[in-house]
């Protein structure tokens, strides 16, 4: 202590020198600090930078408009896709009540039989183009446009095969659609949902026909104003017994009988051959599907 007495000048310069040291070193880790700090921005933004000039397109003005008309010109190709696909289906008239759906149904299936009675085509005592549950009751107000247009779909369809004059049209079976099964089902909080691409609608037709009138009927299905889509085809013979095996001498004395000249005949006899094929007919199930392609949702800006 006596030499801080007896050295006061240098006592005060040491303390002096000994601060500012320490403020020095604290500033000079500052700095260090900041500067690594100040070093990694700096990198990860280089980063980034080569991060963007790598993407393509490179997020540039120019290549915003680029990407903006091909944005343009897909939605483009988007809404004729709809409009081509609205153009092959029957529209759905909002305006149908359950009362008019009702009416309608009771008339077709009128109608129907007496055609059916005019081309001698068997139908069921009681058909109704599937649509059984709505012969005593009327459905909901948000089922009814939906089942109007299913119905006339069965309907075209099913008097189709009445005008080829099939031996009988045997059923239509119809699962409830979307909207029968909204109106059955209980009330559930709204959920955003996810816009379906296209609505599915399954049904299928049974009709018992002869081979010819069969590929008459299923060409027809080419050319309806509704899309359809043949899911599958089932098929059963009414003959499904094989032809009866012959021994070679029936064989050889049948053929003999075939080339032999009519003229042969005796006192009116008449020979003609015996048909194996050809008399047989196709019990048919069509399995079908009808599509709805809803409009597509625009997202807002």
């Amino acid at each position: 202590m006596s030499w801080f007495k007896d050295n006061p000048f240098l006592a005060g310069l040491t303390v002096i020198t000994l601060i500012a040291a320490g403020a020095l070193s604290y500033m000079i880790f500052q700095s260090a600090s900041t500067y690594a700090a100040a070093s990694e921005s700096y990198t990860a933004a280089v980063a980034k930078l080569h991060s963007l000039q790598n993407k393509v397109p490179f997020p540039s003005q120019e290549n915003l408009k680029a990407m903006q008309a091909n944005i343009e010109g897909y939605s483009a190709r988007i809404a004729a896709l709809q409009g081509q696909l609205s153009s092959m289906e029957i529209p759905l008239d909002e305006k149908i009540t359950p009362q008019q759906f009702q009416d309608g149904l009771r008339t077709a299936v009128n109608d129907l039989r007496k055609s059916a009675d005019a081309n001698g085509v068997k139908v069921p005592e009681n058909f109704y183009f599937g649509f059984d549950q709505y012969q005593t009751q009327v459905p909901t107000d948000q089922a009814a446009p939906a089942l109007y247009r299913q119905f006339r779909v069965i309907q075209s369809l099913v008097s189709r095969l009445v005008d080829f004059k099939v031996a009988s049209v045997d059923a239509v079976v119809r699962p409830p659609i979307a909207e029968e099964s909204a109106a059955r089902a209980p009330a559930q909080p709204n959920k955003p949902e996810a816009a379906a691409a296209f609505i599915r609608m399954p049904f299928s037709v049974s009709f018992t026909a002869d081979p010819a009138k069969l590929r008459v009927a299923y060409n027809s299905l080419l050319a309806p104003e509704q899309f359809l889509i043949v899911r599958s085809v089932s098929l059963q013979n009414s003959s499904p017994q094989a032809p009866p095996k012959v021994t070679q001498d029936a064989a050889t004395n049948s053929a003999a009988n075939l080339f032999a000249p009519v003229a042969d005949a005796k006192d009116g006899e008449k020979k003609s051959l015996q048909v194996i094929l050809g008399r047989e007919l196709l019990k048919v199930t069509l399995n079908l599907e009808m599509l709805d392609f809803p409009e597509p949702q625009v997202a807002k800006k």
